[in-house]
């Protein structure tokens, strides 16, 4: 029912980034000084809540799939599995993390048929073109690059850069198609490396463990990503089982 849930304990930047991370990202991201009043709503026929806002900061444009006056911030947790919590990324340089930097809202990725999130094992083969908006511009901002982030428990922050321009003369954004791939392309590229990281054990380490024994491929699930700095995304990810 729309309104069980609440953006700053349901939803997946809270769960993901935990509650205080997130409120502090939601104030960067809309330029305030608290979190502005939003409307949690659910659709028959497609999983979670959608919290959405009534204004956002100019530069922000309008969403492919909201209503006209609205703009997705967040999506409720669906029961599913554990969300894969992360440390969110800032920049070192405090004259960087003061300046008013121009960021986008979080993306999500849900099929067709209401499902939210892509299997990683989707997204890596480019199986994509069944999500809601596929072939639309991913709102990414006015850069050629980005660089996608993945703090995962336990484990050194991984980083990759990607392309989020095509290669048409007019260089124009990537669709929700290609980006959704890309980020299976750097998440599995992290599963592959971290795999073989042999550190120093700890409790972190062993609960969210990759490999044989722990998390594989087949258990990820990519809800969507979120602009965390300039030039810097990171994938919202969680598992289609329980661990915790």
């Amino acid at each position: 029912m729309a309104g069980v849930q609440t953006l700053l304990v349901d939803g997946y930047v809270s769960q993901t980034f935990r509650s205080r991370a997130a409120e502090q990202y939601f104030l960067n991201l809309l330029r305030g000084t608290s979190v502005p009043p939003h409307t949690p709503l659910s659709y028959p026929g497609r999983e979670g809540n959608f919290f959405f806002l009534h204004s956002v900061p100019s530069h922000i444009p309008a969403q492919h799939s909201s209503p006209p006056g609205r703009w997705l911030l967040d999506r409720g947790v669906v029961t599913r599995g554990t969300v894969v919590p992360q440390t969110l990324w800032s920049p070192h340089a405090a004259v960087e993390r003061r300046q008013q930097v121009d960021l986008q809202l979080p993306i999500f990725f849900e099929s067709t048929d209401g499902r939210l999130g892509i299997s990683l094992e989707a997204s890596v083969a480019g199986q994509c073109y069944s999500l809601r908006d596929a072939s639309y511009p991913a709102q990414l901002g006015d850069r050629t690059t980005t660089n996608l982030r993945i703090t995962w428990p336990g484990y050194r922050e991984f980083k990759r850069q990607i392309p989020v321009r095509d290669e048409t003369s007019a260089h124009s954004p990537i669709t929700i198609a290609a980006l959704a791939h890309r980020i299976g392309q750097a998440v599995d590229a992290f599963l592959q490396v971290r795999e073989l990281d042999h550190g120093s054990s700890d409790d972190r380490r062993e609960l969210w463990k990759i490999g044989q024994g722990g998390i594989r491929r087949d258990d990820v699930v990519i809800i969507g990503a979120i602009n965390d700095s300039t030039g810097s995304w990171m994938p919202i990810v969680q598992l289609n089982r329980y661990i915790i």
